[in-house]
């Protein structure tokens, strides 16, 4: 399959999550937001982490800031994604709560210009949107490409979460794409030898 199918074959696949998740239960969306937080939070990556990489969520995705609170409550050095001029480029600042954060592109909140920065090399343990994965660990992200630009030398433990219902085992994948070995969803964590 060339690039031109695998992209058209990713903008349908987003295009059919973006319905289920339009059409999800609110009882269903706040019990897996809270599971899946519990779930993060229970795992020997984040407690043994000093340096937390979080995206903070959207309306639309799972709601990350019990994560992102209980870092900061932790004691954790927090850091979140910001954006950059540059397509598909972002960096991460950290935050010492939300109130550090402003609406930015896009209208997703951001880290506020005054927040120092914080290098790759500092980071212990990732949280990673997407709009569906695979039980094996392939990730459809929004199109951006800004996780994978970013993520490509991450030597450090990323968790990429999902609601169970949006899984899909038919996410095609190109050569820039990163596949993931710990996958945390509603009902369970998963980890893919790699």
């Amino acid at each position: 399959m060339n690039r031109i199918e695998i992209d058209k074959e990713k903008k349908a696949l987003r295009a059919e999550i973006k319905k289920r998740v339009k059409n999800m239960d609110d009882g269903y969306r706040e019990e897996s937001d809270r599971k899946i937080a519990e779930n993060i939070l229970s795992l020997s990556e984040y407690a043994a982490a000093k340096t937390v990489f979080c995206f903070v969520s959207t309306s639309a995705e799972i709601n990350t800031r019990p994560v992102i609170e209980d870092a900061i409550a932790s004691g954790k050095t927090v850091c979140v994604p910001r954006c950059e001029d540059e397509p598909g480029i972002m960096e991460l600042f950290k935050i010492r709560s939300y109130e550090d954060l402003e609406a930015g592109k896009w209208n997703i909140l951001e880290p506020k210009k005054n927040c120092p920065e914080v290098m790759p090399g500092q980071i212990d343990f990732a949280v990673i949107p997407c709009a569906s994965c695979s039980s094996d660990g392939r990730r459809l992200g929004y199109g951006g490409g800004y996780y994978d630009r970013y993520l490509e030398s991450a030597k450090y433990p990323c968790a990429i979460i999902c609601r169970e219902t949006l899984m899909s085992e038919d996410i095609p994948v190109d050569e820039h794409d990163i596949e993931f070995s710990l996958i945390v969803t509603d009902r369970k964590i998963s980890r893919i030898p790699k």
